[in-house]
């Protein structure tokens, strides 16, 4: 997330130390990189080899039936859509907030409902009115202060955050469903076990480095795809 800011591979200029994926990405690097960074490139490696794992259709070793033109464009399309959503996210993520426009926000806020009893004190004689209307004004104003801080970062892991990993377990699911109409209940299971043996591998940004390490230290352990 935004908050996240450990170094994932520094700047290293003339540092040959560690090993050699860590050395070729500090070649390359223009600075320090985080973590956030890191995150950021899977999507367009992912977009990368699907749309390679499309186009291997065309050697006649995958499909029983050559796909039509039209269906592979249609495919093509849908994973352009993903990556056009994904610069999206990425937009929204990565826009910076103006911090002096959240800071006087905040002050003046603070500071009004700070002085607010003063001003109450002198028209309402009753102390307990005077309470109940501090409190239920405070509760409001620091409540929706609350929820502009939470909107302005809803992903992660926290438990109002948006369910990313829920939409994409739906995702796989109807793929399951799609592949069970279409080549019968093996091909379905297939599928569901590989993706299976990912996740108990580890998660998805682990995989992520692991692959892309091997890749940049033996370029033929993965054909090249992430060179």
């Amino acid at each position: 997330m935004r908050g996240q800011l450990e170094v994932y591979v520094s700047d290293g200029v003339g540092n040959k130390t560690g090993d050699a994926f860590q050395q070729r990405m500090m070649k390359w690097a223009h600075g320090a990189r985080t973590l956030s960074d890191e995150n950021f490139r899977a999507p367009i490696v992912l977009a990368y080899n699907l749309r390679s794992e499309i186009m291997k259709q065309r050697n006649g070793q995958y499909l029983k039936i050559d796909m039509h033109p039209n269906e592979e464009l249609k495919l093509l399309g849908f994973v352009s859509d993903f990556v056009s959503a994904f610069h999206g996210l990425k937009k929204l993520i990565t826009t910076p907030f103006p911090f002096p426009l959240v800071q006087m926000a905040r002050t003046f806020l603070f500071f009004w409902i700070f002085t607010l009893p003063f001003t109450l004190v002198r028209e309402i004689s009753e102390p307990v009115q005077v309470m109940l209307i501090v409190f239920f004004t405070t509760y409001g104003f620091i409540g929706l202060e609350y929820v502009s801080m939470e909107l302005d970062d809803p992903f992660g892991d926290d438990p109002n955050d948006f369910d990313d990993l829920g939409m994409a377990q739906m995702v796989f699911e109807d793929i399951y469903i799609t592949l069970y109409k279409l080549d019968g209940s093996k091909t379905a299971e297939e599928l569901r076990s590989k993706v299976a043996n990912r996740v108990r591998r580890g998660s998805a940004m682990q995989n992520y480095r692991t692959e892309m390490r091997s890749s940049m230290v033996d370029p033929s352990s993965s054909g090249g795809n992430l060179t």
